[in-house]
């Protein structure tokens, strides 16, 4: 890369990240007011969806907490990551209508309860879920599609993770076929240090 590609490349970086402050800001001056908007971070494994809803909640954005019927990884804590549940537990729920959204994403269940979605301002939801957003709701929601690159993603499956190549080539599979035609977003971050 030539000095002035990487001049171009950081002033892009640059520009990228004073995008997102401005929308972040905006969108908490939204929520300070009193509005009903809401957050909604998508993206594909290991995008940065965790460490941006880490930010927003370090300022003062209460983060819904999904449900899913997948068994809990190292280090994952139930009702701070998920509201762990079992299968049969979740399609109880779904049968009852207890779910604002929900979906069926590599086998196991995800989805956002009625009561948070109507209380909380900040989601984490895979694509199929934001398909399912009534488009009244829709209106007040602003989407923040988190598209980093595969090799960063990869890497930090494989560390962050532990995952084994097949593990990693899979999911890669199953993101791609997911996000290939994904436009119904509002903002996009391509930045993998945002």
């Amino acid at each position: 890369m030539t000095k002035d590609e990487q001049i171009e490349s950081l002033q892009e970086q640059v520009k990228t990240l004073l995008e997102v402050n401005k929308n972040l800001e905006q969108a908490y001056e939204a929520k300070i007011a009193g509005a009903n908007g809401r957050i909604i971070l998508v993206g594909p494994t290991c995008s940065g969806k965790t460490y941006l809803r880490n930010r927003l909640e370090d300022k003062g954005f209460e983060c819904d907490v999904s449900y899913t019927s997948r068994e809990k990884r190292p280090g994952e804590i139930d009702k701070r990551h998920y509201h762990f549940i079992g299968k049969k537990q979740f399609e109880t729920l779904i049968a009852g209508d207890f779910f604002y959204e929900w979906v069926e994403y590599n086998g196991n269940y995800y989805g956002t309860g009625q009561r948070e979605w109507d209380e909380l301002p900040l989601f984490i939801m895979e694509t199929d879920g934001v398909k399912h957003i009534k488009e009244e709701d829709r209106r007040n929601c602003f989407v923040i599609y988190l598209d980093t690159p595969e090799h960063e993603r990869v890497t930090r499956m494989r560390v962050e993770r532990e995952w084994d190549y097949d593990t990693i080539r899979k999911r890669i599979e199953t993101d791609k076929a997911k996000f290939d035609n994904f436009t119904d977003y509002d903002m996009k971050i391509t930045d993998a240090y945002f």
